[in-house]
């Protein structure tokens, strides 16, 4: 979409700028662009706001499926997550978690079997310490929903399946393909737009022969966070992932509405502000294709994640 048609597009829309509001209760914790001019503020591209807190609340709080996307490990976004599930928790959702492997479900049931209320404790059975996730920033999340006997459901593919799906295909899976919305291909522009992303993550190291698998294997991660998403009923379902998984065009939603399109979701995702980037046109998580909305924070880190990793992608580029 040309930037001229993408801007008159938003003006059918209601945009929210505001700062962070009271009720979030503690200052920015993640360290940089503190001041840049986006940070705190909401855009939404659907249904008429007119109050900032109680129409955004009340906005989630109509959806069936609530998915918060976030950037792993900034502190704002996992705290923000929190103070939305808290909001909600009246209604009692589920909670639907990335950082979990749809194999630990077991534990995570037979833990709270035990009457146990322990989120550090349910994490080690659970063995989400070995996966490299910044646990301390999901302790809260998972800790409320202990305390309030909410649902926590395990929603990803674990990395071996991932892999072998980008190796074999759509085939390995334990369930149809046809059932889980993988059966029909992605359109044109949203295929562009993962591929795009895949190859920008993996910052050139990625062999272009390889970059279809990682495509398969990010769909049957959707896929399968959907499933888990779509088989609870009588309850609103949150799913807390990156938020390249609550995108609309070719995340987790698509699979939604392939899976039980008779249910309302609503897609937000908290977008880290950028130096030099202080208008709303130069992110592209805010586009309505992407999510209904976008919430800007400062920066956990400015030091380019492809230098962090130069190492690790080489081997992964010579594997």
């Amino acid at each position: 979409m040309s930037l001229h048609r993408w801007l008159f597009r938003t003006l059918w829309f209601i945009a929210l700028c505001l700062p962070l509001p009271s009720w979030s209760g503690q200052e920015w914790l993640a360290p940089h662009l503190q001041g840049h001019p986006l940070a705190g503020q909401r855009w939404s591209h659907h249904d008429p706001v007119r109050d900032a807190e109680t129409d955004l609340i009340g906005d989630l709080r109509r959806a069936d499926f609530l998915l918060l996307g976030e950037v792993h490990g900034n502190p704002d976004h996992h705290r923000l997550q929190q103070i939305l599930v808290e909001a909600m928790t009246d209604l009692e959702p589920a909670l639907v978690f990335e950082i979990f492997d749809l194999e630990d479900q077991s534990a995570i049931d037979a833990y709270r079997a035990e009457g146990g209320r322990d989120a550090d404790v349910l994490a080690e059975r659970a063995g989400v310490s070995g996966r490299q996730w910044p646990w301390d920033e999901y302790r809260g999340l998972v800790q409320h929903a202990l305390d309030h006997d909410l649902p926590i459901i395990a929603g990803n593919l674990s990395g071996g399946a991932a892999l072998a799906v980008a190796r074999e295909g759509f085939q390995v899976l334990d369930e149809n393909p046809a059932a889980l919305g993988l059966d029909e291909p992605l359109p044109g522009p949203a295929l562009s737009a993962l591929t795009r992303r895949i190859l920008e993550g993996h910052c050139g190291y990625l062999p272009e022969s390889r970059a279809a698998g990682m495509v398969k294997a990010q769909r049957a991660r959707d896929a399968y966070m959907a499933r888990r998403m779509a088989s609870v009923t009588g309850r609103p379902v949150i799913l807390i992932a990156g938020s390249g998984h609550a995108r609309l065009d070719h995340g987790v939603p698509l699979y939604l509405q392939r899976q039980v399109p008779e249910r309302m979701v609503l897609s937000l995702a908290f977008v880290e502000v950028r130096e030099g980037s202080a208008s709303i046109t130069e992110y592209e998580p805010a586009s309505p294709l992407a999510h209904h909305w976008v919430w800007f924070t400062p920066r956990l880190r400015i030091t380019d994640p492809c230098d962090d990793f130069r190492e690790q992608l080489e081997r992964m580029r010579s594997g």
